[in-house]
């Protein structure tokens, strides 16, 4: 089990762009990337044989899964989201601009593929949650939660600012070791302990109704890659 990072207060800022259809090449999209200032990293991620591996986890009560996700990260809050927006159509996806934290540091350091599997999250918070809030309570409270009761080797959180197209309020992305695509046990960070298992699973899902509406959010596994 991961820890939690000494410093979650030290935000940044996150362009993320999620494709319902088809997910475009990496030339097309380090093409598109080129024509907005440098993020400091890009992400990608994609459904493959990783998201069939794990689709034990998926959920998809909105009947809007993303196909991929792609991530590119900022020191501040200066985007010109228009122009970003444009990029994400061209691109054939929707743009999220997100207020993000990182709670567990991402694994990969340079350009590179994960081993395991992308956990993306994608929600509307629970009713009546207001904007200060749900992030007191995502950021601060439901993040020691999420890395207590699970194996996530990778926790970022999104919390949407503005919005190209649907009206998301967050988005998680959770990094697992590939064992926990198809294992509750690997996935739940208790070994071979049930009693411990049931807690987590309980904890987890308590704490996360505080913050998302379970029957608008989806869940999807993908395979990441760090561009840059």
């Amino acid at each position: 089990m991961a820890s939690l990072d000494a410093t979650p207060s030290i935000h940044c800022y996150r362009l993320i762009i999620l494709f319902f259809e088809t997910t475009p090449g990496i030339d097309h999209i380090e093409a598109a990337v080129a024509k907005l200032p440098e993020p400091s990293a890009i992400h990608f991620a994609q459904c493959d044989a990783h998201s069939e591996r794990a689709s034990m986890w998926t959920r998809n009560p909105t009947g809007r899964l993303p196909s991929g996700r792609l991530a590119l990260e900022y020191p501040s809050n200066d985007l010109d989201f228009a122009l970003a927006s444009t990029l994400a159509e061209s691109l054939g996806g929707e743009a999220h601009w997100c207020l993000g934290a990182s709670p567990i540091a991402h694994p990969l350091n340079e350009p590179s593929t994960f081993s395991g599997t992308l956990q993306l999250c994608c929600f509307e918070r629970a009713e009546d949650l207001s904007d200060e809030k749900l992030k007191q309570i995502w950021f601060n409270e439901h993040a020691i939660v999420a890395v207590e009761t699970q194996n996530n080797v990778g926790y970022r959180q999104n919390l949407v600012i503005n919005s190209s197209h649907s009206a998301l309020d967050g988005i998680v992305e959770e990094l697992f070791p590939i064992e926990a695509a198809d294992s509750l046990t690997d996935f739940f960070a208790d070994g071979d302990n049930p009693e411990k298992m049931m807690n987590h699973i309980q904890r987890l899902t308590e704490s996360s109704e505080r913050v998302l509406d379970l029957e608008r959010s989806s869940v999807i596994h993908m395979t990441e890659q760090r561009l840059r």
